[in-house]
């Protein structure tokens, strides 16, 4: 698969690229990003190198994950990360520190979303996962419209390989671009 550039009204969704690799470092080492994801921990720039440099472009080939960098419209700063992870039918995300609670992470998955439902792929419904407790991830999703669909293991492993507790969302594509999703939400209740 080619990767592709992704607009939205803030933001430009493109593949990271190796001037990236500082800020990925350096949003990689915040305590909460590392508690609520699968980061390795300590965080290295060889980690924060691998993933730009060969995770990347090596799974956008395979056609299994499509890693998208988040940037302000007519800026190139790094702000996170969001993906469409095909193998599993999900979305994976996180966001720098500096940018949170502004709504961008929402808008991204808004913008991935669309072009997941669009006329090149045969996809019907994206899912969502997040360690329980992540209130950051849950509200993103539910702002992008996803549905709450419960409590459970989550299907990916923490980094001690087990499966943590986890919360569960899923977007169809007939509900693309509602607001529905926001009375079904009873962590954030």
């Amino acid at each position: 698969m080619k990767p592709v550039v992704l607009r939205t009204p803030r933001l430009v969704l493109s593949t990271p690229v190796a001037a990236d690799i500082g800020a990925v470092y350096a949003h990689c080492q915040d305590r909460d990003l590392q508690q609520f994801t699968t980061v390795p921990v300590p965080y290295t720039v060889a980690d924060a190198r691998a993933f730009v440099e060969e995770f990347v472009p090596q799974q956008w080939a395979l056609g299994t994950e499509c890693v998208l960098a988040l940037r302000p419209a007519g800026g190139s700063e790094l702000m996170g990360v969001v993906s469409w992870q095909r193998a599993r039918g999900a979305v994976g995300y996180w966001m720098g520190a500096p940018f949170r609670g502004h709504g961008y992470m929402a808008e991204a998955l808004r913008g991935l979303s669309e072009w997941v439902f669009g006329p090149e792929h045969d996809v019907d419904a994206l899912r969502w996962e997040a360690f329980a407790g992540n209130l950051g991830s849950a509200r993103a999703a539910r702002a992008a419209g996803f549905r709450w669909v419960g409590h459970g293991p989550c299907q990916l492993p923490n980094r001690d390989g087990v499966h943590p507790p986890g919360w569960h969302g899923e977007l169809r594509r007939e509900h693309l671009g509602t607001v529905e999703a926001l009375e079904r939400w009873p962590v954030l209740a």
